[in-house]
């Protein structure tokens, strides 16, 4: 058995996907409880193969069979797949917080980024906006870029368990609002954003009335305006917490 390849592997895909081991770990947990934090963090430093498990609410994380990591741990002879790359423009910001101006940055300002092909979203025009404020740093730190879809282009509404950037109508200056929450539709089409974060100050949900098909939220005022399909952290920092 080869930990060692099996880590290269996992650096690789780490790398593509912007995560680092804990975070990983973190999403990975989610699927089984069983994964701990420092699971990936252990295996460089004891060198012991994984349970199957784990290993396999890892893959779903890294968006790749559990058997291709299986047969790099096997030690069979399975090339790396190549990871598929494209640009896209990092356009403006977006806040994590609490309402906030939308800013879109002058196109002088915009830069590109690398990202990996998505195939599930091929054809689709993507764009970055980076987040700032605390209010879902379980899944997008500050700093981190969203890579987005306007759902105009998806042509569907928001499903519950999406990422998205909503937007509002400020009453004082009549200029729109942008946030980046978590969706979740009730029953009766109700439409609450979530926070996600480990901050005891964003844990307040927005609520928005039912939705009733004419728009993207229901109403004219708020809209929920573009699908969050991949993130990408620069300089993803070591916590200890």
């Amino acid at each position: 058995m080869s930990v060692e390849s099996l880590l290269a592997k996992i650096d690789v895909l780490l790398a593509a996907k912007g995560l680092s081991d804990r975070k990983a770990c973190l999403k990975a947990r989610e699927i089984n409880p069983a994964v701990g934090v420092d699971f990936i963090r252990d295996m460089r430093r004891r060198g012991h193969p994984p349970r199957s498990d784990k290993l396999a609410a890892l893959a779903q994380v890294l968006e790749v069979s559990p058997a291709s990591l299986v047969e790099v741990l096997e030690g069979q002879k399975t090339p790396l797949e190549p990871i598929h790359t494209t640009q896209i423009e990092v356009r403006g910001d977006v806040q994590a917080g609490v309402w906030r101006e939308a800013i879109e940055w002058p196109a002088v300002d915009w830069y590109a980024i690398t990202v990996p092909i998505d195939t599930a979203y091929q054809g689709f025009h993507r764009y970055g906006l980076k987040v700032c404020g605390q209010s879902m740093n379980k899944v997008f730190p500050e700093g981190s870029v969203v890579v987005v879809i306007n759902f105009g282009d998806l042509g569907r509404l928001p499903k519950t368990g999406d990422f998205v950037v909503a937007v509002q109508r400020c009453s004082k200056t009549d200029q729109y609002e942008a946030t980046v929450k978590a969706v979740q539709i009730r029953d009766d089409g109700t439409v609450i954003l979530w926070p996600q974060s480990w901050d005891p100050a964003f844990q307040t949900p927005v609520i928005l009335p039912p939705q009733d098909g004419q728009d993207s939220a229901g109403v004219p005022d708020v809209a929920i305006q573009a699908l969050v399909v991949g993130s990408y952290q620069p300089n993803p920092k070591a916590s200890f917490s």
